[in-house]
């Protein structure tokens, strides 16, 4: 009797096991334990909050409903499906809790507000369920029930950190202003994100850190942005891999502190700056396609690239900063007015469109464009653009290289083809100019031109063709031998050459032909150069310091141009332009 009790008890015990293993999903009690996919720790049983058009279901704690308002007030995981319209999920939990929200198959909309609101958390995080689709929106006009209220303001909100990971698709339209905003930290580590927004696309007050994931971003003023300007150690912007396409009335990507980017595809069409800090610009991965009305990399203090591959198909300055290290990289940059430009200060993007910043000094606005001429050009302290590796192609209407500063080229290969007009020169430099390391072959106009200093420690082959040769026409470099040591093929018409190469030896003779036109030159000293500039004055035959260029009309003559024809005073004369002024006055980068 006793083994047959036994045996009893234990066949009641396994079934119940069984049933509590086995019980189906769609009960009223569906609850299953989840691993967190971040962090791969059990967050408890879900709670399961459905929706049916003008209705609300919860299946489980911590979720009430009212009308088609969720109210979250608990930490746990809340997985949402169907459809609410005209509805919100709000979080006002504990300040450290923990909230996840599992999208699987979700569309909510809100006529009046955010369509999810983080009142109070420790954070939030969103998951998409994989092979799903979910979409989000909020609508044109919100109600606040203060009338000087100002958030929410985005389809998804949160006061508290925002996490984004995820197999599935999540679309948002923000129909009142951003996207996904938090006013903490937005962090995405994995997805597909599809954003429509008024105003900024993917917004976190101290930070944006994007781990992967793939975007395909609309705004209508930043792609996304990071906007703290209060705290040193917050208001960046930091991505490490994803993909994305972003189209942005205003600027692509904006930090105030510091822009970092180590990986990922990015295209960025805007109106603005398309990559742009009021702090520094870190690259060391990635790889860009820009195009943009206005930079396509910009920083107020350094832009330091030391890989990636960065192509700028349209700009009107290609990368602008107070300082520029380029270290490595291909960097391929097509531009409107300089190619890279050193100089102090913020652009004054995304002021009022008159380019005026409050200081008197004109700056860029989207409306502003290229004005007439401008005043003196002088030096900027601390300016100076530094290139010691990588791949550098500048296409340039204005200056190819300019710097407000120093510009030292010690590796790397560079090639410029600069401007056409005789106002804008291949190089330009207010301070000292010197090539210590690395080959740089630039093509342009004579009008403007200046070479490298004579303090640089590398030879340098300066060439005054007779004639402007045609876009295409190929120049090669020839040793005595009749061996070719550098060639190029110009996109673009040009009539002056500047070759610097540690293959250029004191006291051989090298041959420089460009269409039917060649010469023979014999390397004697630093700077060697053959031709004159014609129509711009003599004495260029003894080219031995080609210094800070003159920024008159370039009608000197020796005698009141200096040793070269060339003045030594950058502040002589006047003819440039005004960067990004409505009317031309602006202050000159």
């Amino acid at each position: 009797m006793n083994q047959l009790l036994r045996r009893g008890l234990f066949l009641v015990m396994a079934g119940a096991i069984m049933m509590t293993g086995c019980q189906s999903k769609n009960g009223d009690q569906a609850f299953e334990d989840t691993e967190a996919e971040g962090n791969g720790s059990a967050v408890g049983t879900e709670t399961v909050i459905t929706g049916k058009g003008d209705s609300v279901s919860v299946t489980g704690t911590g979720a009430a409903v009212d009308q088609r308002v969720v109210t979250i007030t608990a930490a746990g995981t809340y997985r949402l499906s169907g459809e609410i319209t005209d509805g919100q999920i709000a979080v006002n939990a504990g300040k450290e809790d923990e909230i996840r929200l599992i999208l699987d198959g979700f569309t909510i909309s809100n006529t009046s507000s955010s369509a999810v609101y983080g009142i109070k958390s420790g954070s939030i995080t969103i998951t998409t369920e994989e092979g799903t689709d979910n979409y989000i929106s909020d609508g044109t006009g919100y109600q606040y029930e203060e009338e000087d209220a100002d958030e929410p303001d985005a389809a998804v909100f949160s006061k508290d950190d925002i996490i984004l990971e995820g197999s599935g698709t999540l679309t948002v339209t923000g129909n009142y202003g951003c996207g996904i905003r938090s006013k903490d930290d937005l962090t995405v580590k994995s997805g597909t994100y599809v954003i429509d927004a008024v105003q900024d696309a993917m917004k976190g007050k101290d930070s944006v850190e994007i781990e992967g994931g793939t975007f395909n971003l609309n705004a209508g003023e930043d792609g996304i942005q990071a906007s703290n300007d209060e705290e040193e150690d917050k208001g960046y912007v930091k991505i490490s891999d994803g993909t994305f396409s972003i189209t942005a009335a205003a600027k692509g990507i904006k930090a105030e502190t510091l822009l970092e980017v180590s990986g990922g595809t990015i295209d960025i069409d805007s109106e603005d700056d398309a990559v742009h800090c009021n702090g520094d610009v870190n690259i060391t991965g990635g790889t860009f396609t820009i195009a943009t009305g206005d930079d396509g990399i910009h920083a107020d203090n350094q832009v330091v690239i030391d890989d990636g591959t960065i192509t700028i198909i349209e700009s009107y300055e290609g990368i602008e900063g107070l300082t520029i290290d380029i270290n490595g990289g291909v960097i391929d940059v097509t531009s409107e007015d300089d190619g890279l430009n050193a100089a102090g200060g913020n652009d004054g993007s995304g002021n009022d469109g008159s380019g005026n910043n409050g200081s008197g000094n004109l700056e860029s606005g989207m409306e502003g464009r290229p004005g007439g001429p401008g005043g003196a050009f002088g030096s900027t302290e601390g300016a100076y653009i530094k290139i010691t590796g990588g791949e550098l192609k500048v296409s340039a209407s204005g200056d190819g290289i300019d710097s407000n500063g120093d510009f030292y080229m010690e590796g790397g290969n560079v090639i410029v083809e600069g401007p056409t007009d005789n106002g804008n020169g291949t190089l330009d430099y207010d301070g000292t100019g010197t090539i210590s390391g690395g080959t740089f072959m630039g093509t342009g106009s004579f009008g403007m031109l200046q070479s490298f200093s004579s303090d640089s420690t590398q030879n340098v082959i300066v060439v005054y063709f007779a004639g402007t040769k045609t876009a295409g026409t190929e120049w090669t470099l020839t040793s005595g031998d009749e061996m070719v040591i550098l060639s190029g093929n110009p996109d673009k018409e040009y009539s002056s050459l500047i070759i610097g190469s540690p293959e250029l030896k004191d006291g051989e003779t090298y041959q420089v032909a460009a269409g039917e036109e060649s010469m023979e030159i014999t390397v004697s000293g630093i700077i060697t150069q053959s031709g004159t500039r014609s129509g711009m004055g003599g004495g260029m035959d003894d080219f031995k310091n080609n210094g800070p260029r003159n920024h008159g009309s370039g009608d000197n003559t020796p005698e009141e141009g200096g040793e070269n024809g060339i003045t030594d005073n950058p502040q002589q004369g006047g003819g440039m332009r005004g960067k990004r002024g409505a009317d031309g006055s602006g202050e000159l980068k």
